[in-house]
Order: structure tokens, then sequence, then C-alpha cells
């Protein structure tokens, strides 16, 4: 190049200086590298072209990662929901079975024993069962009058009872018992009369029985039981204001229970 060359470029670099600018398309590359090397937003470049000609340019990498994370977040919602939901409903359920079921088939039962009435002794018993094998049974026994003018039996009388039941269900087959009494007494018999002294009747018995089902509600129970009674009694003569002959004291080993009776399941 010779010397009028650089004296014409000269002249021309002075008179047009956007003869030598950069062009606007190197503007707008450039910015778009620094942006997507700085990880930052891009912002719109506004040059001298027209504005259907000018483009914002969106790196992808940031929009496919927002994408991944708005889809972790929702997973890991579903999941909380689904923790809180199975721990809210599960327990109540597995408790509400647990609870019920045990007191839906308890074994209660109110009884009557035929055996006692017959002469002319009222009686009430209240039976419920306390586990699988287990049971007690609870009865009062009470009488007020005489039967006739010679022979009575005025008395109440406690005799509870704790049954084991050999089947599968308490309330139904066969049964052992282990009783303990008490009474107080005023009996008429024939020519004599016999009243609890100081202190009731005391002792205790073992027993064997069996209950036999009707249907769902109703029943019959067969009992019998033995054991040890002490009693510490005065005699009279039985007639009205008879005199006292003796105190006595007495051990008795022999029948302690009769039961004839008829059972109501509640």
């Amino acid at each position: 190049m010779n010397i009028k060359q650089y004296l014409l470029m000269g002249i021309l670099a002075i008179s047009c200086p956007t003869a030598f600018a950069t062009p606007p398309q190197d503007v707008k590359k450039a910015q778009q590298q620094k942006n997507e090397t700085q990880g930052q937003r891009p912002v719109r470049i506004q040059t001298s072209a027209r504005p259907e000609q000018t483009a914002v340019y969106k790196p992808a990498g940031n929009k496919q990662a927002a994408t991944a994370q708005q889809a972790i977040t929702k997973g890991k919602k579903g999941k909380e929901k689904k923790a809180v939901s199975a721990a809210n409903s599960s327990p109540k359920d597995t408790t509400k079975k647990i609870r019920k079921t045990p007191e839906a088939n308890r074994y209660i039962a109110i009884k009557n024993n035929l055996a006692y009435q017959g002469v002319a002794v009222s009686n009430l018993a209240v039976e419920v069962q306390c586990s699988e094998h287990l049971s007690v049974e609870l009865p009062l026994i009470w009488s007020f009058w005489d039967m006739e003018q010679e022979h009575g039996i005025r008395t109440f009388a406690l005799q509870p009872e704790a049954r084991w039941w050999t089947g599968n269900e308490v309330g139904r087959g066969h049964f052992f018992g282990v009783h303990a009494h008490a009474a107080w007494f005023n009996v008429k018999w024939n020519d004599n009369r016999y009243q609890s002294n100081s202190r009731p009747l005391l002792g205790a018995g073992i027993s064997y029985g069996y209950k036999l089902p009707f249907g769902e509600h109703w029943g019959a129970e067969f009992s019998l039981g033995a054991g040890y009674a002490n009693m510490k009694y005065d005699t009279y003569y039985n007639i009205d204001n008879g005199a006292k002959i003796d105190t006595r004291i007495r051990n008795y080993w022999g029948i302690t229970h009769l039961g004839l009776s008829l059972v109501y399941r509640l």
C-alpha cells in the first residue's frame, strides 16, 4: 500500500466514522455469548434494525433445569401427602378394631337358680367374662319368710366364684370353679330353730358345671360344688319366744353348692 492509499483511508475515517464501526450483528453475537457464559438472563438488544428483525435469545439450558426442579418439587409434595394420609388413617382404624372386637364378644349373663327357688329362697347371679377362658360369677341369695309354721329358711348369703372354661368359648360347655361363701341364717326345722351367732357362716369349695345354650340369649346351667364351712350358731326351741338350748360351733364338709339355673346372656 502506497502513501496515497493511506492518506485516502485517513480522510475517509475522519469524514465517515461509521464506515469502520463494528457491525450490529457482531454486537448481538458478542452479548449473547457473554450472557450464556455468566448464566444471566438475556436482554433485548436495541439496534438500528426494524422491530420485526430484532430477536431475544433465551438460553435452553436454564429452561430445562427449571422444568426438572419443578418435577422434583411435585414428586416430594405427593409423597408427603401420601405419608400424612397414611399416618392419619391407618392407626385409627387399627385401634378401633382392637378395642371393639373383645367388647362385642364378651360373655355377660344373668341367672336364676331354680333349685333354690324350689325351697322358697330367692336368688340372682351375674357372670362376667374376664379373659379368654376365665369368668367370675357373683350370686346373691336371700329369703325373709317362712314356708310354713314349723319350717322356714331366713337367710342372706354371698357365694362368689371364679370359673375356668375348658372349651374355646366362655359360656359354653364344661367349666371348673373355685368359690367362697358367707351367710347369715335363721332356720327353723321341726322342733328346733338355728340362728347364726356373732359372726356369719364362712367357707370355701370347688365346683364343676356345664352350660347348655338354647339359642343366642337363653340357656341352662347345671353345677355341683363341695367344700368346707365353719359356723357358730345358737339353738332354740321352735316355738314363739322359745328358750335357748345351747351355742354350738360346727365344721362342715360336704355339698356347698347346687345349681340348676336358667341363664340369659346379654
